[in-house]
């Protein structure tokens, strides 16, 4: 729905659209903390943003998140929003460590309430961030798209004020480094 023409000169707007891009999935009243602007005018630069075509917004468990249009997709769009939550990140953390986890697991290593980390689970199912596989009599949780996920998270990792991100891309990094140095070792016969 692109009524205006999609032309950002200096100032709010153009800042707006840069904090979107450096945080996609960011809502509006983390937008108008990180920014310091007005509630008012953030809301007015949004929706100016938005009818350039150059945002757009979907709603996602009681909040809009707002990306910038060309930059990600349907699939990534779900992911970063359920990332932008504190306990579905730490889940999906987890389950990037150590796919197929049961629930008892998991709630020892995110330390939520059972009841809590159902809610958080069904959610994440339903918008198809995770899968559940019922395993013997136990359910257990893989992220449907871990590459995806795992490329967010390194991507997006500054925008993320949260160590555990921090930590999984450092994590990552070396375990990529020890295999392509092992990969790298001459074959010795």
């Amino acid at each position: 729905m692109r009524s205006l023409e999609p032309v950002v000169t200096e100032g709010p707007r153009a800042d707006i659209l840069r904090l979107v891009r450096r945080v996609p999935g960011a809502h509006l009243r983390g937008i108008e903390r990180m920014t310091g602007l007005p509630l008012g005018q953030v809301l007015y630069h949004l929706d100016r943003l938005e009818r350039m075509g150059l945002l757009v917004s979907v709603k996602d468990w009681g909040f809009r998140r707002y990306f910038v249009a060309a930059d990600v997709d349907r699939r990534e769009k779900r992911i970063l929003g359920a990332l932008r939550h504190d306990v579905p990140r730490r889940v999906a953390l987890a389950l990037l460590r150590s796919p197929g986890l049961a629930h008892k697991d998991l709630q020892a290593i995110v330390g939520v309430a059972g009841s809590t980390l159902s809610f958080h689970l069904q959610r994440l199912v339903a918008s198809g961030v995770l899968l559940r596989e019922r395993e013997g009599g136990a359910l257990r949780y893989r992220v449907a798209d871990a590459d995806t996920l795992q490329q967010d998270l390194v991507v997006y990792a500054d925008s993320f004020e949260d160590p555990a991100v921090h930590d999984f891309v450092r994590e990552l990094a070396a375990s990529q480094q020890a295999a392509s140095a092992e990969a790298s070792e001459p074959v010795v016969s």
